[in-house]
C-alpha cells in the first residue's frame, strides 16, 4: 500500500526540569480495519527513531504504539486514560523494563484523518520517569 496520509508529530518531553520539543511531517499509511484506525509512518532522527516504523492502532478511549527497527528491536506502549502499562523494550543490547502513565489523552479521528493527543510519563528500569506530550495530527489525502 502506498503512503496516503500527511502525519505532524508534535512532541515534548521534560527531562530534570528541562524541556526537549521536536516537530516533524512525514508521509505514512492512514487506514481502517475491524473498526479501528492504523497510522505507520517511518521515523527519523528528529524524533530519535531512524531506521523505525512506527504504528499506531487507534480506539476510542485506547491507543497502543508499536515500533520495530533494524537497530533498535521492538517495543510496544499501550495509552489509557489514568492507567499504566508495563512492557519490555527489546535493544540490541538487552530488554529493558518500561511502565507508561497516561495521564490525560484525546482521540478524535475518523475517516479523513483527525488528531491523537497524548500526555504520559515513562520510565525505563527504575530510572526517573520523564513526562511526555504527543499530538499525532493525520491527514488523508488522495491515493
Amino acid at each position: 500500500m502506498e503512503n496516503n496520509a500527511l502525519i505532524t508529530l508534535i512532541g515534548k518531553n521534560v527531562v530534570d526540569g528541562e524541556e526537549d520539543c521536536f516537530e516533524l511531517t512525514t508521509q505514512g499509511k492512514y487506514t481502517k480495519q475491524n473498526g479501528k484506525y492504523f497510522v505507520s509512518y517511518e521515523g527519523s532522527e528528529i524524533t530519535g527513531y531512524d531506521n523505525t516504523t512506527t504504528t499506531l492502532k487507534i480506539q476510542d478511549n485506547y491507543v497502543s504504539m508499536i515500533r520495530f527497527g533494524k537497530t533498535m528491536g521492538s517495543s510496544q506502549m499501550i495509552f489509557e486514560e489514568n492507567k499504566q502499562y508495563t512492557g519490555i523494550y527489546r535493544t540490541p543490547h538487552g530488554n529493558l523494563t518500561v511502565d507508561v502513565k497516561t495521564n490525560e489523552m484525546s482521540v478524535a479521528v475518523d475517516d479523513d484523518g483527525g488528531t491523537v493527543e497524548l500526555d504520559y510519563f515513562v520510565q525505563l528500569n527504575s530510572c526517573a520517569p520523564v513526562r511526555n506530550n504527543l499530538k499525532v495530527q493525520i491527514r488523508k489525502v488522495e491515493e
